[in-house]
């Protein structure tokens, strides 16, 4: 019909397409259209010789060190194939006889496969160097560091400890927790142990106010506390458009150097709404794996939609909720809960998967502020009970359903890329 939209929302590999009429459409909210750089290796190796705080990498480089390179998994749309070589042919081009491995930052998440490890830093890189996933729960990978000043427990991988030098590549976009991804978010939660992950999530439940684009937020000044007492010598932080192509690349000290890549990455991702809608159709891209990274879309949501009304949330989660099972504990405990009263709970329980809990949290005060629908082809109904979320069929079945609650003349914001992007309430 000539009074239809046609819009495709990304789901996983493929996409999801609906019609939705122009009179209720508020907006489609997408990443800035931004230019791939037209040579990637070469930007990463310009970051290397004028980074931010730091000297150039070459320089911090001697022979026979034992280096460790952090990068972030397959639940992060980083393009490390695209970014370790020139790194690997910089390192090896300073200094003789080096020791380097490739650390993956899983943080409480699952150990990568080795088809995904290939995937993700390529075969070349795979076949010359050792990639190695971080354990959370092994403590005989781990070493304690002591505490915080708010008594979080530094716990951090072994390697990283005792390597010579430490050197990370991560990427940079609002989160929902520490207000941007990048710099000191690969130590933590990356390569802590989980004592130190449930410590900083608790921060969040504890939060009076959302996080998510907000540096001034308790979670990312305790890992960045964190940061002052692990070594990370050198960082690259990288800015990528919507298709995961490098932008720019912002390398040096892990402060100053993620602080310039926010600046590069707000325009890109932080966007504009005028008004509250009172439905959102959001897709949980590139954040899709499971409902632990799905989740970060209803962060998003929760920040424009108004207060009683719908939400539809489209995101594979192929691999369920999560495959943690200390996390899907904490969702079981938290099913039917107040969000208010999860902590209560899970204190009288003597339950401590505080970065279980803080999604559970999440998930049950979205359900209180607005009426949750899922599309979702690797959740079952029992998951979606445990969630509180309903089941959608289609996007189009969804919005049928919100129309019945909202009304005809609801007013529609559609959100492309809700795990990475960050909508601010900004009358025009």
């Amino acid at each position: 019909m000539p009074d239809d939209v046609l819009i495709a929302l990304p789901y996983g590999d493929t996409s999801l397409s609906f019609r939705l009429s122009r009179r209720n459409l508020l907006g489609v909210m997408a990443p800035a259209e931004v230019p791939a750089a037209a040579d990637p290796a070469a930007i990463v190796r310009q970051a290397m010789r004028e980074p931010v705080g730091r000297p150039p990498l070459r320089e911090m480089v001697q022979p026979g060190q034992h280096i460790v390179i952090i990068v972030d998994d397959m639940t992060r749309p980083t393009p490390q194939h695209v970014l370790l070589p020139p790194l690997l042919e910089e390192l090896e081009a300073a200094g003789r006889n080096l020791h380097i491995e490739i650390l993956i930052a899983t943080g409480t998440h699952r150990a990568m496969t080795p088809a995904e490890i290939e995937r993700k830093v390529g075969r070349q890189v795979v076949s010359a160097y050792p990639v190695i996933n971080h354990d959370a729960m092994d403590p005989a990978n781990l070493v304690h560091l002591g505490t915080t000043p708010n008594g979080t427990p530094i716990v951090v991988n072994r390697r990283v400890v005792e390597a010579d030098l430490v050197v990370a590549v991560g990427n940079t976009v609002p989160h929902c927790l520490a207000g941007w991804s990048g710099g000191a978010k690969i130590i933590q939660p990356g390569v802590c142990g989980e004592q130190t992950t449930h410590h900083t999530h608790a921060l969040n439940m504890y939060s009076p106010v959302p996080h998510l684009g907000r540096l001034d937020n308790p979670v990312r000044q305790e890992i960045e506390a964190i940061v002052q007492r692990v070594r990370l010598d050198f960082m690259l932080n990288t800015v990528l458009n919507a298709r995961a192509e490098v932008v720019h690349v912002v390398a040096g000290d892990p402060y100053h150097s993620h602080r310039r890549a926010v600046e590069l990455a707000t325009p890109i991702w932080v966007q504009p709404v005028p008004v509250m809608p009172d439905i959102v159709v959001i897709s949980s891209h590139p954040a899709d794996l499971d409902y632990w990274q799905g989740v970060k879309a209803l962060y998003a949501a929760e920040l424009v939609v108004k207060r009683g009304g719908d939400i539809i949330l489209a995101s594979p989660c192929r691999e369920g909720i999560s495959t943690n099972p200390h996390h899907l504990e904490a969702m079981r405990l938290a099913r039917g809960l107040p969000s208010k009263a999860i902590r209560h709970e899970a204190l009288r329980r003597g339950f401590t998967d505080w970065t279980g809990l803080n999604t559970a949290v999440v998930a049950a005060r979205v359900n209180e502020l607005a009426y949750v629908q899922m599309v979702s082809s690797g959740l079952c109904d029992e998951e979606l009970a445990i969630l509180g979320h309903a089941r959608a069929e289609s996007i189009e079945a969804g919005l049928a359903r919100a129309f019945g609650r909202q009304g005809e003349d609801a007013k529609v914001l559609v959100i492309t890329h809700g795990g990475d992007l960050c909508p601010v309430l900004r009358p025009a």
